[in-house]
């Protein structure tokens, strides 16, 4: 495919996900079992021959280098093509960048090097499988400058709705700042253009203060571009804050969603861990649930999500809940809608509950 692709680790926003990123990247937030956040889009970027795909790196990029490496398991670890992180210090000594357009103007040295056409900008912290051959195919049977990806649904605080013709080009936008109740053509963080149309409006964008290339650029040249809207109509969730990351979570275990996302022609590409199966004690009881490799489960376990080596004792209760790896539920502990990040430990008798619209966190490497 004709095209390179740059990912954004984080989203340079004032999300809160229960504390989970604040060690690590948003794009190497843990999700479903095994995977991370920035699986599903580095599957679909590969599922359609991107042969370079950066990672702009801001902040606590560690887990996320160790998540990846040099793209082994994406088949990416080529020689002169493939995966590569673009640290913030690498190449200015301008410190760490706190906007889109700062992290891309970083990037310009690597997106200069490329000898694709075409571009695709995305955010790491959306769950779905875009087909991006298709939307490239549509992108140039229409002489678009920019096409963005829209989905239908109900915009949420601070998201885009894309106002279209008959075929599908944009005219204007409006920016929702609380939401709306209506479900229509809402921007999703994913944009497809030429190389040197994103080179001549970083250099636009970093002198200028802009912030992001639909609010700040497309917004105000509607009149002498074409913008195209290529409508996803698959699953798709955005994660920017702990409800749409417990939601999505839980969506999984819904068997249609659960088809559509691991099931479908784009396999879900992660880093391969060899461990064990998990054990199931003689008093396990599981229900409508999901379990990754090496746990060991002796307690009850019903609508919940659960990561590696998780160790649940005899008589503890996991209900509605999502616990990391390396997580131990200990005897006779109860858990309902709790999120537990990773190596936490939870003592006997414990009760620990939350709700359906704000859940009990807990912080990496505590004990309770």
């Amino acid at each position: 495919m004709n095209a390179f692709s740059i990912l954004f680790s984080d989203i340079f926003q004032n999300y809160d996900i229960g504390g989970f990123v604040k060690n690590r990247t948003l794009a190497s937030l843990p999700i479903g079992c095994r995977y991370r956040m920035v699986d599903f889009m580095l599957s679909s970027l590969v599922k359609a021959n991107i042969p370079n795909i950066g990672i702009l790196a801001t902040n606590n990029y560690n887990s996320l280098m160790d998540h990846v490496g040099w793209g082994k398991d994406w088949d990416l670890n080529r020689k002169n093509s493939g995966l590569k992180i673009i640290p913030p210090l690498a190449i200015t000594d301008s410190g760490v960048a706190r906007s889109k357009f700062e992290a891309l103007n970083h990037a310009l040295p690597y997106i200069n090097s490329m000898l694709q056409k075409y571009c695709i900008v995305a955010d790491s912290n959306i769950i779905a499988n875009i087909d991006f051959k298709e939307m490239l195919r549509f992108h140039e049977a229409n002489n678009a400058d920019f096409t963005v990806v829209c989905v239908r649904r109900k915009p949420r605080n601070g998201e885009i709705e894309m106002l279209v013709d008959s075929k599908n080009r944009a005219y204007d936008l409006l920016y929702h700042q609380t939401g709306a109740d209506y479900e229509c053509d809402t921007l999703i963080k994913v944009t497809l253009m030429s190389k040197e149309m994103l080179i001549d409006i970083i250099k636009k964008g970093n002198s200028k203060g802009w912030q992001d290339i639909v609010r700040d650029y497309i917004s105000k040249n509607f009149n002498r571009l074409n913008v195209y809207v290529y409508k996803f109509d698959g699953y798709c969730k955005v994660i920017d804050n702990l409800d749409s990351y417990y939601n999505m979570n839980m969506d999984l275990l819904n068997e249609d969603v659960s088809k559509e996302l691991f099931l479908s022609d784009t396999e879900i590409l992660t880093r391969v861990k060899d461990s064990v199966p998990t054990l199931y004690g003689e008093k396990a009881k599981v229900k409508n649930s999901m379990l990754a490799d090496g746990c060991k489960i002796n307690g009850e376990v019903k609508n919940s999500i659960i990561f590696r080596d998780v160790i649940i004792e005899e008589g503890a209760e996991v209900k509605n809940s999502i616990l990391m790896s390396g997580t131990v539920v200990k005897k006779d502990a109860k858990l309902d809608y709790v999120i537990t990040d990773k190596c936490v430990s939870i003592g006997e008798k414990k009760d620990l509950r939350g709700d359906k619209n704000r859940q009990f966190t807990v912080p990496k490497y505590m004990e309770i």
